[in-house]
Order: C-alpha cells, then sequence, then structure tokens
C-alpha cells in the first residue's frame, strides 16, 4: 500500500511533522494520535530518502544509538549510523527496495552509536512516498543483548567442545545430563554412556563414600571443592584426577545442577614422583643419596632402640678410584661406580640398605644385630667381590675397597656419630694399607681428632713462620767428603714442640698445603745454600724434594726459576729430587717437563727408587743425574741376599746409564763397606749425619774444612 503526503503539512524535519492524513479516501488516523503511536514506539522508527539522509526518526531510535533527542538525527547520512563492517549489506538491500526487486526486507545489522560503539539491531524495511518520492521506511528492534547473549552462548559452547580438560553436568541428585568431547578421550564413556549415569566423582564407590559425602557437603556450604581422587577409565584402569566442581542454584536459591571439570593427571603424578625419587636417590646408581640415608638411618636408630637391638654400617670407599676418572675420564668412572654398585648389591640382602653417600663413598646399613663375625665376614665378601677386574670399554681395571665399621649404639647414639666413627675407621684401613676392613675403637677417635687438630694448626703455620729446615750430609764413599745436603723440613710447633715430618707431610698433602710449603722449602733452600756459597763453604750441592703434588703443578718451573733468582744461588748448585711414583704417574708429561727443569741448569735425582712401578730401562728417557737407592733395601743388605743382588743391580746399570748412585738410610758400617765395595757414589744416613740446623752444619761440618 502505497502512502500519500500532503503537500501542505508540517515538513518532516519539522519538530511537529508527522505522517500527514490519508488522500485515497480511506479513514486516516488524527495527526495526534500518529504522533503519539511514533513517540511511544517501543522499536526504533526512521525514514531515509533516495539520496540516504535521515528524514524522520523516532525518540526510541534515537535512544537505541545514544543520540540526546531525535531532531540529532534528522540530515545525518544513514551511512554514518550504519557500522562500516556492515554498510555493504545494508546499502545493498536499500538499492533492492528503492529498484522494486523487494517489497520489503528483514535484517540484522550493527549500527553505530553517538559514542562509537556498535549496536545490533534486527530491521524491517519497506518503500513508501514522501512528497512524491521514493522514501525507505525502517523499524529497528534492539537486540543487542540478544545477539550477545547467542555469541557468548556459543563461544561457551566451542569452550565446552574443545576444552583439553573433561566437563560434566549433572543435576542436582549427580546425574550426568552432559558431557564434553574430553571427558570421553579422558575416562573412555562416551556421551550416550554417560548421560542419565550417577558420576563416580561426585557419588564414588563404597570404598570413597566418607570422601564424596564430604564433598557434597562442602558444595552445599560454599559452593565450590577441587582435590585429588582416583578414578577409573572404561577399559578399567585407574589413574589421578584433578577435580574441580561447583554448585548452580536456581531462582529459589537450591541446588539445581553440578558442574564438574576434571584432569588426567597421570604425567603430572608421575612427574612429581620423579622429582620424588630424585630428591631421595642417587641419580647415577638409583641407590639412597646422602639425604635419604641420614633419615632412613636415624629410624633404623629408633627402631633398634625400640627393640633393645644393634645395627652396623660399613662406610665403604674404593681405593684409587680418582686415577680411573683422571686416565679414563669421568664416563668410564661413572660406569665403573654403577658396576661396583651392583657387585655391593649381589653381596646384601633385600632388608639391607645400601646408598652412595658422594663420589666413590657408600653406605651399609645392617639392623637386625649381626655378630662381629658375621660384620667381618660380609666385609671379606665385598672386597673379595670388588678385588674381581672390571671390564669397563674395552679396559680391564681392578679396584679394591677400604671399609670402616661402627656400631650402634656401642659407637654412637645418632646417625651423624655413627657416620663420622665409621668414616674414621675406614681411613684407618687406608692408613693400614687400603683394601682392608677395620672396625672403630676410641684410640681412633682420639687419632682423628689429633690429626684435625694437627690440620687446623698446619693451616696456619706457614704465614706463622713455624717451619725450619734442617740439612744432613751426603758424603762420597770414596774420601768421606761432603757431595751435598739435603734439605728437610721441620715443623717447631708453638706448644707441642718440634714436629717430625712422618706426622705432617702426608696432611699437607691431603689438604693441598704441600705445594705452598714445597715452595717455601725451595726459597729458604735455595736462600741458605747461598749464604753458605758466600761464606766460603764448600757444601757440594743443595738438594730439595719436591712433593708428588708440587711436581705436578703448572708453575713449578716457574718457583725453580724465582726461588734462585731471588737468592742468587748458581742453578749448578740445587738438585731437585723427584719419587719415582711422581714420575710414573704420567711418564711422558713427566719427561717433557724434566727437560725444562734441566735447562734451568740443575741437577734432578730420582728419589725412593724400587718402591714405584718403573724398570732401570726406562729410566734412559728421562734427562736424570742421580739414582737415590730407596733405604727399603738399604737396611738388610748385607745379610738379606735378595736385597743385595737388586742393589748390586740397581749400581751396575745406573753407572752404565752415566748415572750417580746415592744410597740413603745407611746406619752401620756394614752397610757402608758393602755399598763403597758394590761402587755406591754418596752415603746418607745417620752412620755420617743426622738432619742438623744451618748453625750446627756449620760448626761440625764446615768447621772441620
Amino acid at each position: 500500500m502505497s502512502v500519500s503526503i500532503d503537500n501542505t503539512s508540517v515538513a518532516p524535519n519539522d519538530p511537529q511533522g508527522y505522517f500527514p492524513p490519508r488522500q485515497d479516501g480511506n479513514a486516516a488516523l488524527p495527526e495526534r494520535s500518529v504522533r503519539h503511536f511514533h513517540e511511544q514506539a517501543l522499536v526504533g522508527i526512521y525514514m531515509v530518502d533516495a539520496a540516504g539522509c535521515v528524514l524522520y526518526a523516532n525518540p526510541r531510535m534515537a535512544d537505541i544509538l545514544g543520540y540526546g533527542n531525535a531532531q540529532e538525527m534528522v540530515g545525518l547520512p544513514f551511512s554514518e549510523l550504519v557500522a562500516p563492517e556492515d554498510l555493504a549489506l545494508v546499502q545493498t538491500q536499500h538499492r533492492q527496495l528503492l529498484d522494486g526487486a523487494h517489497s520489503r526486507v528483514r535484517h540484522t545489522c550493527r549500527m553505530s552509536a553517538q559514542d562509537g560503539t556498535r549496536r545490533w539491531v534486527e530491521v524491517h524495511s519497506s518503500v513508501d512516498e514522501f512528497e512524491g518520492r521514493a522514501a525507505l521506511i525502517g523499524m529497528a528492534l534492539d537486540v543487542n543483548q540478544q545477539v550477545q547473549a547467542a555469541s557468548h552462548s556459543r563461544l561457551a559452547d566451542r569452550v565446552f567442545e574443545s576444552a583439553s580438560e573433561g566437563i560434566l553436568i549433572t543435576d542436582a541428585e549427580c546425574r550426568i545430563l552432559t558431557v564434553n568431547p574430553a571427558f570421553t578421550r579422558i575416562t573412555g564413556y562416551g556421551i550416550d554412556e554417560a548421560i542419565g549415569k550417577h558420576s563416580r566423582m561426585m557419588t564414588g564407590p563404597s570404598s570413597r563414600t566418607n570422601v564424596n559425602r564430604s564433598m557434597l557437603e562442602q558444595l552445599a556450604a560454599i559452593g565450590n571443592w577441587q582435590g585429588e581422587m582416583m578414578d577409573r577409565r572404561k577399559d578399567g584402569t585407574w589413574y589421578p584426577a584433578w577435580l574441580s566442581i561447583s554448585t548452580i542454584r536456581d531462582s529459589h536459591d537450591a541446588i539445581s545442577h553440578y558442574v564438574g571439570v576434571f584432569t588426567d593427571n597421570t604425567i603430572r603424578k608421575e612427574t612429581e614422583n620423579k622429582l620424588a625419587y630424585l630428591a631421595e636417590h642417587d641419580n647415577l646408581t638409583g641407590l639412597f643419596n646422602r639425604n635419604s640415608l641420614m633419615r632412613v638411618l636415624s629410624e633404623k636408630i629408633g627402631d633398634a632402640e625400640q627393640r633393645g637391638e644393634h645395627l652396623v654400617l660399613f662406610f665403604i670407599d674404593f681405593d684409587r678410584f680418582k686415577s680411573v676418572n683422571d686416565t679414563l675420564g669421568h664416563h668410564s668412572g661413572d660406569q665403573l661406580l654403577v658396576a661396583a654398585t651392583e657387585r655391593l648389591r649381589r653381596q646384601l640382602r633385600q632388608q639391607d640398605v645400601l646408598a652412595r653417600f658422594g663420589g666413590d663413598e657408600f653406605i651399609v646399613v645392617l639392623d637386625d644385630s649381626p655378630s662381629e663375625d658375621i660384620v667381618a665376614a660380609l666385609a671379606q665378601r665385598l672386597m673379595n667381590d670388588m678385588a674381581e677386574p672390571f671390564f669397563i670399554n674395552g679396559h680391564k681395571i681392578f679396584l679394591s675397597a677400604s671399609i670402616g665399621c661402627a656400631m650402634y649404639p656401642q659407637h654412637g647414639k645418632d646417625a651423624m656419630t655413627i657416620l663420622k666413627n665409621a668414616d674414621i675407621a675406614m681411613y684407618r684401613a687406608k692408613e693400614r694399607g687400603k683394601n682392608t676392613f677395620q672396625l672403630f675403637n676410641k684410640e681412633m677417635s682420639d687419632h682423628a681428632l689429633e690429626q684435625m687438630l694437627l690440620e687446623n694448626s698446619l693451616r696456619h703455620a706457614l704465614e706463622r713462620e713455624e717451619f725450619e729446615l734442617f740439612y744432613q750430609p751426603q758424603v762420597s764413599s770414596d774420601d768421606g767428603g761432603i757431595c751435598g745436603m739435603e734439605a728437610l723440613v721441620r715443623w717447631r710447633h708453638p706448644t707441642r714442640g718440634l714436629i717430625a715430618p712422618g706426622l705432617f707431610i702426608s696432611l699437607a698433602e691431603q689438604t693441598g698445603l704441600i705445594v705452598p710449603l714445597g715452595n717455601w722449602i725451595l726459597r729458604e733452600a735455595c736462600k741458605q745454600g747461598k749464604a753458605w756459597l758466600d761464606s766460603g763453604y764448600r757444601f757440594g750441592r743443595i738438594a730439595v724434594n719436591l712433593s708428588p703434588c708440587q711436581f705436578l703443578s703448572d708453575d713449578l718451573t716457574a718457583s725453580i726459576d724465582a726461588a734462585l733468582a731471588q737468592s742468587g744461588l748458581p742453578p749448578s748448585l740445587l738438585e731437585l729430587e723427584i719419587t719415582e711414583g711422581a714420575i710414573m704417574q704420567n711418564p711422558q708429561a713427566a719427561a717433557a717437563l724434566l727437560k725444562r727443569m734441566r735447562e734451568l741448569g740443575v741437577t734432578i735425582s730420582v728419589d725412593d727408587f724400587g718402591t714405584g712401578y718403573s724398570s732401570l730401562a726406562s729410566l734412559k728417557q728421562y734427562p736424570l743425574d742421580t739414582l737415590k737407592i730407596d733405604r727399603s733395601f738399604v737396611k738388610d743388605i748385607p745379610h738379606d741376599a735378595d736385597n743385595v743382588a737388586i742393589t748390586e743391580a740397581i749400581i751396575a746399570i745406573a753407572h752404565k746409564l752415566r748415572l750417580r748412585v746415592v744410597a740413603e738410610g745407611v746406619e752401620s758400617e756394614d752397610q757402608n763397606t758393602f755399598l763403597r765395595a758394590a761402587g755406591c757414589d754418596i752415603i746418607q744416613g745417620y752412620l755420617h749425619g743426622r738432619p742438623l740446623s744451618p748453625a750446627e752444619i756449620e760448626s761440625r761440618w764446615f768447621a772441620q774444612k
């Protein structure tokens, strides 16, 4: 039906303008009624001319788009009222109406409010005439909330469908109403199998009835619950589920639904269990580590105390294990530790505790009151098993074990004390020659305390200038004249007096103090030699021992050069003594280092020959000057035929290699006579002179010359 416009009526932009009365013979609504109808309409009404400008808008339309009054919209281009993203759609439908392709259209689009926000509206449009021209009339229904709600609903559906967590919704009786795909993936139950069933997570099997009752009580009280529980899949396997449940209440505040969200916690639990395992176990061997050992040991001590029983602890340390790491590398060392662990296991019972305390130290705990005979027998089996060769990466490796033992309650009432005493016993076993078993006793503790006090004092002795050098003469076997002076260190302790080297040299080596101490000896000996030289004394050479640690240090040649330079002693008057064992640790590197030392101008002597691993023939590869026969061969000559033969062979072959031979530890005239007859060049020992202070050397030896 067309609408005619009364040209005499008020124009549309007139604030009092209304649709004019009909002129087709039909009755028209009174003008006031039309105005009232437009102003009170619950839908927005607007009119747009063919050029696209707003001719009219009612108050509701202005309200929808946020304008203060409808008059503000009149004359605006309609394109400014439509969101750019929907403008093409709206313009297309307007052209179809104006072209007569459609008599009316209906669409939903976004319109631009005055503040720039978007508003969803549902529009019903048609064409009528206005002042003889076609005009578009639209009625707009505000559907912004409905569209947003629908969007949120679709989003919720997508979240529900795509969520990685399992989701189930139940009624107030815990009957499942719906589940999402993740529920099926985790549990194995399809939606048809789940709907209508009571949720086990909320009702629970009989074994968890109390837990689930508590859950439902909490849900009713505060509206949510979360926690971990075990659930069973369709295939019967159990898995840990982390579950979060919320209640939904109706308008009467009664619970109408439950929403449960859960995840399969298997991977997280496995990770937690792995981390817990690693916190308690050694990563390499799988044994208890130190922390878990202390906990288990304390628990076993408590149990033994209650039962009135005793327990036994072995402290096991592998002998010479460091050399495996140094020569074959840490990877081979790790493989050796794993293989050694298996050997320890096979000698122990399932209830015995085996732990790796650190490095190559292992702990065994026996808690059934074994007798000392059983303890000793087990220790022997462990040592015997460990003595069998290992084959690691194509290498045949021999390993031995030193074992210390302490018992509860005899040797301590707590874990730390028992461990400490077993450790002390283990070190005593090493002192006895290694590959041995030692049971703790109080004397060991006293000795350990003494060693600790001695070590503490030793750390400060050098800076407090408590060390002194004594000198022992070396005399020619031909005429008894002085050929050299060997510098020997002594420690003058402020409260204990003079301490012999045997009591502190090994301790200095263990603590790493031997290198700074050795450098001090080198400097002092050179200084003393230069002082004697300046005084006109002829002493041959000053002989200084180098410890294995000092010999292997990176700055040895620099230390030697500095000592010579600072003292002014000619290098030819300094003889450096290196033990055979130090050379044989790394023969190739030793040969290169000895060559650099020789280039400094000093002479070089091999000390304690015969106690290491070398042969006389191997000495030709080293730049040596002197060979010292170890005192262990000298002490029983000429009565021990074997030592006599060995000594004669050493002297003969050394001379073939153009080496001087020094015999140390000579204390009797019989020894002296034999050595002179065998061709030994130099004699050193108590027979000719004990180690003396520099002043005593000067008065007893140099004053005679």
